[in-house]
């Protein structure tokens, strides 16, 4: 099984991070900005307003405490602003979440429910999933499955077969069907095996995955009724056959009637040729 690029797992964690840093740097700059403001202009004002030094120091003192007051105003509004932002955020990722957690639930009760079987395997051919049907054909629990590949599952040549399908799969990257004929808890059985390539959130082929639909009373039922039909098609051949040389036989009767002089006894109008015309 191919190990995941960590590289390809911190990019997301690391964009995560750079947007976080940034929303961060949000309402500092707003602070910044506005501090650099106030006092250079505050400072500009008060010196335009008020020469006497007492009153200059008066003054100051009332253009700090209103600063304090006006900053933390502010601050309270952009760290509220930012909270809520981050609530949002959460409670949507919380609720993408468990819609996905429902999702495969579903799924995966969909999968366990399944009078099919179905699995899927990495690329060395270990099962990754084992539904309970694919466990009950094969005589083992899930969870002994899980990790193994065919030969532990199958005799060796059966393996082997499951095998150059599951890899003309692979290499083709494409899905296939194949009639599978295996050895289960039922006996031999027929399975009609639709397999495709396994695909990761980048589109890299990772494995395979498969259904398996057992196909062996049908192909009885078939067979069944391509006998019945062969055997109908030989009866009808020897009634058709009898019927022709018991036609045949009153027609010599007929003829021989004829000769003495005697009215045919068979009415055959049905078997006669329609007479051709004499060309002009």
């Amino acid at each position: 099984m191919t190990r995941p690029d960590p590289e390809q797992g911190s990019a997301p964690l690391a964009a995560s991070e750079t947007r976080s840093g940034i929303d961060a740097l949000q309402p500092v700059l707003v602070y910044a900005a506005f501090a650099a403001l106030w006092i250079g202009l505050s400072d500009e004002l008060m010196a335009w307003l008020y020469s006497d030094p007492a009153a200059l120091v008066r003054a100051s003192m009332v253009k700090g405490w209103a600063f304090v007051g006006l900053t933390s105003l502010l601050l309270y509004g952009l760290i509220r602003r930012q909270m809520e932002q981050t609530l949002k955020v959460s409670r949507g990722e919380m609720a993408a979440q468990k819609e996905k957690a429902h999702a495969l639930q579903l799924l995966a009760t969909i999968v366990d429910n399944s009078s099919d079987a179905i699995f899927a395997k990495d690329l060395e051919g270990r099962y990754l999933v084992f539904n309970w049907e694919t466990a009950r054909v094969v005589g083992k629990t899930q969870e002994d499955a899980l990790g193994r590949d065919d030969m532990a599952l199958f005799p060796p040549e059966q393996a082997a077969m499951i095998r150059r399908n599951d890899r003309k799969v692979l290499v083709e990257s494409r899905i296939h069907i194949y009639e599978e004929v295996l050895d289960t808890v039922d006996g031999k059985r027929s399975y009609l095996a639709t397999k495709g390539p396994l695909r990761n959130v980048d589109g890299e082929v990772v494995g395979i995955f498969g259904i398996s639909r057992d196909v062996t009373e049908r192909q009885r039922a078939e067979a069944t009724l391509r006998a019945t039909i062969e055997e109908l098609e030989r009866f009808n051949s020897i009634a058709v056959g009898r019927e022709l040389d018991m036609i045949q036989l009153k027609q010599q009767v007929n003829a021989l009637s004829l000769q003495l002089g005697l009215a045919p006894p068979h009415k055959l109008d049905f078997a006669e040729a329609p007479a051709v015309p004499d060309s002009a």
